[in-house]
């Protein structure tokens, strides 16, 4: 184990400091004693260093509350803008919703009371030839009631529920309307399928192509005067003249429909 031992003139040495400090204490000037300037002079650089640190580290600390503070309000706006985004969307889509209402009902003026506005909100057009809208028995939608967009006939209703209902489109394999061939003679009768057809037209009757296709209401369910879509080309199978239909309404491009009531009178 280390000893330290002092000798002679380590002790001369305290000595002499001692004696130094000693009289330095007693030293007076006009900015106190001279042991007071030299702790003085020695400590100030430490205090300002120490006070320099000591605000840095506020500095700091009040920096990452500034920081933390920011970082959540940005957070906060970024939820609102995202919000009032969606909100814009969806008031967008009921404008738009509107508007096709509104022409709908200009398009057909003879409507009536009973016809409901309503909106699809699901659709299976080519598995199950079906699209689904936002009003039901509530809305008193009935059975059998004719729907129509504003380019034409779209189907009639086959399942009513409280609050909604399911349309049989035009191209249903089970689909039928009586129909004319505007500018020719007799009655045909519309139905669907792989192919929308007319049947009943005596053979090799002549029909021009892209002539308007009419609802004439004798099945009881669609009004006359309505638009079901236009002729293609006609051939003879048999002992009927068939003439393959492009119906007028897209039902994938549907939005907004119009529901009539069942035995509507007639369009037109």
């Amino acid at each position: 184990m280390f000893r330290f031992r002092p000798r002679s003139h380590h002790l001369l040495v305290a000595a002499c400091a001692g004696l130094y400090l000693g009289a330095a204490a007693q030293a007076r000037t006009d900015r106190g004693s001279r042991l007071g300037i030299v702790v003085a002079a020695l400590t100030s650089p430490i205090l300002s260093a120490a006070t320099w640190f000591g605000d840095q580290w506020e500095n700091a600390t009040f920096g990452a509350r500034d920081l933390s503070h920011t970082l959540a309000e940005i957070g906060r706006l970024r939820r609102e803008v995202s919000e009032l985004r969606r909100t814009n969307q969806l008031l967008t889509s009921e404008l738009t919703l509107l508007r096709q209402g509104s022409r709908l009902l200009s398009a057909f003026p003879e409507a009536g009371e009973g016809a409901v506005l309503a909106s699809v909100v699901g659709r299976d057009v080519l598995g199950g030839h079906t699209m689904r809208l936002d009003r039901g028995s509530r809305n008193s939608v009935l059975l059998d009631a004719p729907v129509i967009a504003d380019h034409g006939v779209v189907g009639r209703v086959d399942r009513v529920y409280p609050d909604s209902c399911r349309v049989q489109l035009l191209s249903h394999p089970a689909a039928a309307a009586a129909a004319r061939i505007v500018g020719i003679e007799g009655e045909t009768l519309l139905t669907g399928g792989d192919s929308t057809v007319l049947t009943g037209l005596p053979p090799y009757t002549e029909v021009p192509e892209d002539s308007p296709v009419v609802t004439t209401g004798s099945e009881g369910i669609y009004p006359s005067g309505l638009l079901l879509g236009t002729t293609g080309a006609a051939r003879t199978e048999g002992l009927f003249t068939v003439v393959p239909v492009r119906l007028a309404v897209h039902p994938a491009e549907v939005s907004v429909v119009l529901v009539l009531r069942p035995g509507h009178a007639g369009a037109s």
